[in-house]
């Protein structure tokens, strides 16, 4: 599984995979697929979905913007994965938590589950995170895409249910019940980091090097 991943994210043949509607990487995930590779190959956490931070660069940025020209654009940094129950059990989890204890609100999350089980670090249910916005002349803040519990919900079901369609395409019943196995023993995370400014940009992707390597307790990504 993390060689077809990993070959979707080069570009290579198979390139397309059940969670990806384009067989081609959008040319801003091109700029972080260093980050995704590493997830990838060293974690096994197979990423389905990211962006990475702007912080307000033109509306007619080559790869970054949308809107109307003589606009400004920026994007919080976030990630979607699968990883396995017991890496987010005792690797990702506790490191999330760690900062969500600081007080320092760097960083959100959600997280379902194959059975519907449901986590998230917000304690509202309404909570809502732009994560794409724009400022243009002459007008108010537009927001063109936020990551909010009722859809991450929604789309934790069809995530999962994807591994069935994808089993159900495999002849070999073996390989059938492989995928199923690796349903059932997945998590399903978004990550959405709240430093978008230029200096930090990278903030959250050391984040999630230290929790793969298990040091909890790295407020500023840095390295041990």
């Amino acid at each position: 599984i993390t060689s077809l991943f990993t070959s979707h994210l080069r570009g290579e043949t198979p390139s397309q995979l059940p969670w990806s509607d384009d067989p081609n990487l959008s040319p801003e995930t091109a700029l972080i697929r260093s980050h995704l590779l590493l997830l990838t190959t060293t974690c096994n956490w197979w990423t389905i979905a990211s962006q990475p931070a702007v912080d307000g660069l033109p509306s007619t940025h080559p790869v970054h913007g949308w809107g109307p020209a003589r606009g400004f654009v920026f994007q919080k940094p976030f990630v979607e994965f699968f990883l396995p129950l017991s890496d987010w059990n005792h690797r990702l989890r506790p490191h999330l938590q760690s900062s969500s204890s600081s007080g320092v609100g760097r960083i959100s999350y959600y997280a379902g589950h194959p059975d519907g089980a449901f986590e998230s670090s917000s304690e509202n249910p309404e909570a809502v995170h732009a994560v794409t916005w724009g400022s243009f002349l002459g007008k108010e803040i537009a927001t063109a895409t936020m990551v909010e519990e009722v859809s991450f919900r929604a789309w934790c079901e069809e995530a999962f249910g994807r591994w069935e369609e994808w089993a159900r395409c495999c002849r070999s019943a073996e390989a059938r019940a492989f995928l199923r196995k690796c349903k059932s023993e997945m998590v399903l995370v978004n990550i959405i980091g709240h430093v978008y400014r230029e200096r930090e940009g990278d903030w959250m992707w050391e984040f999630l090097k230290d929790a793969a390597r298990g040091t909890h307790g790295k407020q500023n990504g840095e390295r041990t």
